[in-house]
């Protein structure tokens, strides 16, 4: 008895901490998920994490973007570790099913990135995301180019054909490697030549369009893409917004610090959630 009993309790002693142990942890880390969900709003959720969602991922990263405003959501849990330890935010789970996009608080988001390996599964996400946000702005990529009709008709604003664009620009770089280089470095923000959106400035409002300090590619009037050469682009108005091109700028090198680069960033708006070039 004398042996028997002090290990009984001892016995007792460890279950019982242990146990209050692993329910403080679990009563923590659910607080602070309903602090980080009641806190999110005006985010981007990017849907898939292979190539091309982490070439999304940084591009918008360099255009200003905050890690605390993207959020991952992957089937396979190997992955999620990726962004987890590059501090963004991960959810496991199908994001074709609704109960994963409300984990991701995908009814508060701003937009969506879809970057699946398949069609048919971007198909039914882009379902999912519209019929959960009906004002999010909703961009998906497939790999076959007569996918894209069904996508835009499923709810997505853009399609990016993933397998054409890639195949045009071989192309262009096989006939003109200089313009490759161009239409590249285009696409890749901080280096070179940036394609951004920004709105039309005062001192611009009634000017045709090579009158304005930058290179424009594109007006956008309304939902019509005006392009620089058409007669009906021309005055500016104030409401439009223009596509042009720019030069990234190096930050001046910081007293005593290493040199910096910055990225030109397309306008947010007040409430910093605008369009993104």
């Amino acid at each position: 008895m004398l042996l028997i009993t002090p290990l009984r309790v001892l016995f007792l002693i460890i279950l019982v901490g242990t146990t209050l142990e692993v329910l403080t942890e679990r009563t923590r880390e659910q607080f602070r998920l309903n602090r980080w969900r009641s806190a999110l709003r005006d985010h981007t959720i990017v849907v898939g994490f292979g190539t091309k969602g982490r070439s999304a991922v940084q591009t918008l990263c360099e255009t200003g973007l905050r890690k605390e405003q993207v959020v991952v959501v992957d089937p396979n849990h190997k992955v999620i570790e990726t962004p987890n330890a590059e501090g963004f935010a991960g959810v496991v789970g199908d994001a074709t099913r609704s109960d994963v996009l409300l984990r991701a608080e995908g009814q508060r988001a701003s937009q969506f990135v879809i970057a699946t390996q398949r069609d048919d599964t971007a198909v039914l996400v882009t379902l999912t995301a519209r019929q959960l946000n009906k004002n999010a702005n909703i961009v998906a990529a497939v790999r076959e180019e007569e996918n894209a009709p069904l996508l835009k008709q499923s709810g997505a604003d853009a399609v990016i054909t993933s397998a054409s664009a890639a195949g045009r620009l071989l192309g262009l770089s096989v006939h003109s490697p200089s313009a490759g280089t161009v239409m590249e470095d285009l696409i890749q923000q901080g280096s070179g030549l940036d394609l951004i959106e920004r709105p039309v400035v005062k001192s611009e409002v009634g000017k045709q369009v090579r009158e304005t300090d930058d290179l424009v590619v594109t007006v956008l009037r309304g939902h019509r893409l005006l392009g620089s050469n058409d007669p009906e682009a021309s005055p500016l108005q104030a409401t439009d917004r223009l596509i042009v091109v720019v030069r990234a700028r190096p930050v001046p090198r910081p007293p005593g610090g290493e040199p910096a680069s910055v990225h030109i960033r397309p306008w947010r708006g007040p409430s910093g959630s605008g369009r993104r070039g």
